[in-house]
Protein backbone atom coordinates (compact mmCIF):
# COMPACT_ATOMS: atom_id res chain seq x y z
CA UNK A 1 0.00 0.00 0.00
CA UNK A 2 1.13 3.59 -0.92
CA UNK A 3 1.36 5.57 2.22
CA UNK A 4 -0.94 8.09 1.16
CA UNK A 5 -4.63 7.70 2.29
CA UNK A 6 -7.95 9.62 0.99
CA UNK A 7 -10.43 10.19 3.57
CA UNK A 8 -14.10 11.41 3.36
CA UNK A 9 -17.65 11.79 5.02
CA UNK A 10 -20.62 10.79 3.81
CA UNK A 11 -24.17 10.96 4.83
CA UNK A 12 -26.36 7.70 5.30
CA UNK A 13 -29.77 7.97 4.11
CA UNK A 14 -31.58 5.72 6.10
CA UNK A 15 -34.14 6.32 8.86
CA UNK A 16 -31.88 7.20 11.69
CA UNK A 17 -29.32 9.15 9.41
CA UNK A 18 -25.84 9.37 10.59
CA UNK A 19 -22.55 9.46 8.21
CA UNK A 20 -20.06 6.71 7.19
CA UNK A 21 -16.39 7.59 7.40
CA UNK A 22 -13.69 6.01 4.51
CA UNK A 23 -10.14 5.84 4.20
CA UNK A 24 -8.71 4.72 1.02
CA UNK A 25 -5.41 3.79 -0.44
CA UNK A 26 -3.82 2.76 -3.36
CA UNK A 27 -1.25 0.09 -3.95
CA UNK A 28 1.41 -0.29 -6.03
CA UNK A 29 -0.45 -1.10 -9.19
CA UNK A 30 -2.59 2.27 -8.79
CA UNK A 31 -5.71 -0.29 -7.84
CA UNK A 32 -7.83 1.00 -4.87
CA UNK A 33 -7.30 -0.56 -1.61
CA UNK A 34 -10.08 0.15 1.25
CA UNK A 35 -8.37 0.26 4.15
CA UNK A 36 -11.53 1.43 6.83
CA UNK A 37 -15.02 2.45 7.46
CA UNK A 38 -16.72 3.53 10.33
CA UNK A 39 -20.27 5.21 11.37
CA UNK A 40 -21.40 8.05 13.54
CA UNK A 41 -24.23 10.05 14.25
CA UNK A 42 -22.79 13.56 12.75
CA UNK A 43 -19.61 14.55 11.29
CA UNK A 44 -17.75 16.82 13.40
CA UNK A 45 -14.54 17.20 15.81
CA UNK A 46 -15.13 14.29 18.04
CA UNK A 47 -16.37 11.68 15.20
CA UNK A 48 -13.68 12.24 12.91
CA UNK A 49 -11.06 12.10 15.60
CA UNK A 50 -12.52 8.76 17.19
CA UNK A 51 -12.36 7.35 13.26
CA UNK A 52 -8.64 8.20 13.43
CA UNK A 53 -8.03 6.73 16.13
CA UNK A 54 -8.79 3.60 15.36
CA UNK A 55 -7.26 3.87 12.09
CA UNK A 56 -4.07 4.80 13.77
CA UNK A 57 -4.56 1.87 16.07
CA UNK A 58 -4.86 -0.10 12.66
CA UNK A 59 -2.08 1.04 11.24
CA UNK A 60 0.40 1.80 13.41
CA UNK A 61 3.00 4.38 12.60
CA UNK A 62 3.75 4.57 8.78
CA UNK A 63 6.85 6.96 7.80
CA UNK A 64 5.97 9.66 5.08
CA UNK A 65 2.51 9.41 5.48
CA UNK A 66 0.35 11.21 3.92
CA UNK A 67 -3.65 12.30 3.95
CA UNK A 68 -5.87 13.53 1.53
CA UNK A 69 -9.28 15.10 2.11
CA UNK A 70 -11.47 17.60 1.03
CA UNK A 71 -11.04 21.23 3.48
CA UNK A 72 -13.22 20.35 6.33
CA UNK A 73 -12.43 21.68 9.13
CA UNK A 74 -12.88 18.76 11.32
CA UNK A 75 -10.21 16.77 9.60
CA UNK A 76 -7.89 18.75 9.66
CA UNK A 77 -8.16 18.94 13.56
CA UNK A 78 -8.18 15.36 13.91
CA UNK A 79 -5.35 14.52 11.56
CA UNK A 80 -2.93 17.10 13.35
CA UNK A 81 -4.19 15.49 16.43
CA UNK A 82 -4.02 11.81 15.90
CA UNK A 83 -1.60 12.25 13.39
CA UNK A 84 1.11 14.93 13.88
CA UNK A 85 3.92 13.51 12.11
CA UNK A 86 1.87 13.00 8.93
CA UNK A 87 1.44 15.58 6.03
CA UNK A 88 -2.23 16.81 5.42
CA UNK A 89 -3.37 17.81 1.78
CA UNK A 90 -6.08 19.35 0.13
CA UNK A 91 -8.03 17.51 -2.89
CA UNK A 92 -7.28 19.84 -6.29
CA UNK A 93 -10.62 18.92 -7.31
CA UNK A 94 -12.10 19.85 -4.28
CA UNK A 95 -10.51 23.01 -3.97
CA UNK A 96 -10.86 24.06 -7.76
CA UNK A 97 -14.91 23.67 -6.75
CA UNK A 98 -14.05 26.16 -4.04
CA UNK A 99 -12.31 28.54 -6.39
CA UNK A 100 -15.27 28.89 -9.08
CA UNK A 101 -18.16 28.94 -6.22
CA UNK A 102 -16.14 31.57 -4.57
CA UNK A 103 -14.92 33.58 -7.82
CA UNK A 104 -17.61 32.72 -10.50
CA UNK A 105 -14.62 31.64 -12.41
CA UNK A 106 -13.87 28.58 -13.96
CA UNK A 107 -11.06 29.82 -16.33
CA UNK A 108 -9.38 30.63 -12.98
CA UNK A 109 -9.97 27.63 -11.34
CA UNK A 110 -8.35 25.44 -14.17
CA UNK A 111 -5.35 27.29 -13.95
CA UNK A 112 -5.46 26.52 -10.64
CA UNK A 113 -5.42 22.83 -10.79
CA UNK A 114 -2.57 23.04 -13.64
CA UNK A 115 -0.62 24.48 -10.74
CA UNK A 116 -1.46 22.40 -8.49
CA UNK A 117 -0.84 19.06 -10.94
CA UNK A 118 2.50 19.87 -12.18
CA UNK A 119 5.51 17.95 -11.52
CA UNK A 120 7.67 21.13 -12.37
CA UNK A 121 8.36 23.81 -10.27
CA UNK A 122 9.01 26.36 -13.43
CA UNK A 123 5.69 25.41 -14.20
CA UNK A 124 4.00 25.91 -11.46
CA UNK A 125 5.27 29.51 -11.34
CA UNK A 126 4.15 30.07 -15.01
CA UNK A 127 0.95 28.86 -13.65
CA UNK A 128 0.42 31.14 -10.81
CA UNK A 129 1.95 34.21 -12.71
CA UNK A 130 -1.22 34.04 -15.46
CA UNK A 131 -3.46 33.45 -12.31
CA UNK A 132 -2.40 36.50 -10.57
CA UNK A 133 -2.91 38.49 -14.01
CA UNK A 134 -6.15 37.06 -14.56
CA UNK A 135 -7.87 37.22 -10.79
CA UNK A 136 -5.46 38.86 -7.69
CA UNK A 137 -8.41 37.56 -5.06
CA UNK A 138 -8.31 33.68 -6.51
CA UNK A 139 -4.07 33.93 -6.41
CA UNK A 140 -4.30 35.74 -2.80
CA UNK A 141 -7.10 32.81 -1.86
CA UNK A 142 -4.83 30.20 -3.00
CA UNK A 143 -1.47 31.52 -1.40
CA UNK A 144 -3.21 32.12 1.64
CA UNK A 145 -4.67 28.21 1.73
CA UNK A 146 -1.13 26.94 1.76
CA UNK A 147 0.70 25.62 -1.92
CA UNK A 148 2.21 22.92 0.34
CA UNK A 149 -1.65 21.77 0.84
CA UNK A 150 -2.48 21.42 -2.43
CA UNK A 151 0.68 21.87 -4.88
CA UNK A 152 2.43 18.66 -6.05
CA UNK A 153 5.90 20.28 -6.18
CA UNK A 154 5.74 21.79 -2.75
CA UNK A 155 4.19 19.06 -0.92
CA UNK A 156 6.89 18.01 1.72
CA UNK A 157 5.90 13.97 1.12
CA UNK A 158 5.22 11.77 -2.36
CA UNK A 159 1.84 12.14 -2.86
CA UNK A 160 1.98 9.66 -6.09
CA UNK A 161 -0.24 10.43 -8.44
CA UNK A 162 -3.17 11.21 -5.76
CA UNK A 163 -4.39 14.28 -6.07
CA UNK A 164 -7.88 14.33 -5.51
CA UNK A 165 -10.19 12.01 -2.96
CA UNK A 166 -11.62 10.17 -5.97
CA UNK A 167 -10.46 6.84 -5.07
CA UNK A 168 -12.60 7.43 -1.62
CA UNK A 169 -15.54 8.91 -3.60
CA UNK A 170 -15.54 5.39 -5.85
CA UNK A 171 -16.22 3.65 -2.71
CA UNK A 172 -19.33 5.84 -1.99
CA UNK A 173 -20.36 5.37 -5.05
CA UNK A 174 -20.01 1.85 -4.96
CA UNK A 175 -22.11 2.05 -1.76
CA UNK A 176 -24.86 4.87 -3.25
CA UNK A 177 -27.72 1.62 -2.72
CA UNK A 178 -26.11 0.49 0.37
CA UNK A 179 -26.14 3.59 2.36
CA UNK A 180 -29.87 3.33 2.53
CA UNK A 181 -29.53 0.35 4.42
CA UNK A 182 -30.23 0.16 8.56
CA UNK A 183 -26.75 0.23 10.10
CA UNK A 184 -26.09 -2.92 10.53
CA UNK A 185 -27.32 -4.34 7.52
CA UNK A 186 -24.80 -1.73 5.39
CA UNK A 187 -21.44 -2.76 8.12
CA UNK A 188 -22.38 -6.92 6.94
CA UNK A 189 -22.91 -5.46 3.15
CA UNK A 190 -19.16 -3.66 3.04
CA UNK A 191 -18.00 -6.80 5.01
CA UNK A 192 -19.46 -9.06 2.00
CA UNK A 193 -18.26 -6.75 -0.67
CA UNK A 194 -14.44 -6.56 0.59
CA UNK A 195 -14.50 -10.16 0.99
CA UNK A 196 -15.33 -10.89 -2.56
CA UNK A 197 -12.92 -7.83 -3.31
CA UNK A 198 -10.01 -9.72 -1.74
CA UNK A 199 -11.21 -12.96 -3.09
CA UNK A 200 -11.09 -12.04 -6.78
CA UNK A 201 -7.97 -9.85 -6.37
CA UNK A 202 -5.89 -13.23 -4.89
CA UNK A 203 -7.57 -15.26 -7.46
CA UNK A 204 -6.28 -12.68 -10.23
CA UNK A 205 -2.91 -12.49 -9.30
CA UNK A 206 -2.70 -16.05 -8.65
CA UNK A 207 -3.86 -16.55 -12.44
CA UNK A 208 -1.16 -14.43 -13.58
CA UNK A 209 1.59 -16.17 -11.54
CA UNK A 210 0.57 -19.08 -12.89
CA UNK A 211 -0.24 -18.80 -16.59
Amino acid sequence: MRPVIAVDGTHLKGRFGGTMFVATAQDGNEQVYPIAFGYSDSENNLSWEWFLECLRGALGHIDDLVFISDRHASIEAGISKVFPYATHTICCWHFGENIKKRFHRKDVADIMDSAARTYSEFNYNRHMEELHRLHKGAFEYAIDAGPHKWSRVHCPQRRYRLMTTNVAECINSCLKFARQLPMMTLAEFIRNMLQKWFHDRHAAAWSMRHN
